[in-house]
């Protein structure tokens, strides 16, 4: 399986200096997503995942619709959050906003919910059990892309690679970059891909 981590473009929250759970993509991370579009196009992506927040749903959606793919909501991948709890919209709302996407996990009928004040434990335990999820039901020569965030992909690259929550180890994650992950019986290869101003597959570091 080839997994295809991507952070989503920049956010009106990104932009603010108080607290905002989610946002909509600034123009800047609009054209950031295009990018990531002109980058994957010739990728032959099979499927698509998301994030339940809109800003990685934006992200995704000139991919979504370039291939006739759906975006398909796991809602575990949402971002590590260390502040309170947080409700996202209900599913007919959000189908309603992005008809690309499809829910796989079942969602509240008031909307899909983030406890918050989440800790590095939690969230390392979050990210083996989407890592677990990833290797059922993907594998050979599938390639996903996945978009998510930040703070969520860290912890996800560090469960890929072996090493414990408590690791020191930081990943470069600008707003619309891209970690390619190779998963093989010979383990696990790791590219950074960056921004999508090389051509798609010309790594820049691998680590």
């Amino acid at each position: 399986m080839d997994l295809f981590l991507i952070r989503h473009g920049q956010s009106i929250g990104n932009t603010v200096t108080y607290d905002m759970a989610d946002g909509e993509l600034t123009g800047l991370g609009r054209s950031q997503a295009e990018k990531v579009l002109h980058g994957m196009k010739d990728a032959g992506v099979t499927h698509i995942l998301s994030s339940p927040l809109i800003r990685a749903i934006e992200t995704a959606q000139p991919l979504a619709r370039a291939t006739a793919l759906p975006i398909r909501v796991w809602t575990e991948t949402f971002e590590v959050r260390s502040k309170g709890a947080y409700r996202g919209p209900c599913e007919s709302e959000m189908k309603r906003m992005y008809p690309e996407i499809r829910f796989e996990d079942e969602v509240e009928p008031e909307g899909w919910y983030c406890s918050g004040d989440e800790d590095e434990e939690k969230a390392h335990g979050r990210a083996l059990r989407i890592l677990e999820r990833l290797r059922r039901e993907y594998s050979g020569e599938e390639r996903v892309a996945l978009f998510s965030h930040s703070g969520f992909n860290r912890r996800l690259l560090l469960a890929a690679l072996g090493l414990e929550h408590r690791s020191g180890v930081r990943f470069l994650q600008s707003n619309g970059t891209m970690y390619w992950l190779n998963f093989s019986d010979n383990g696990v290869e790791l590219r950074y891909i960056g921004d999508f101003d090389p051509p798609f597959g010309r790594a820049d570091r691998h680590s």
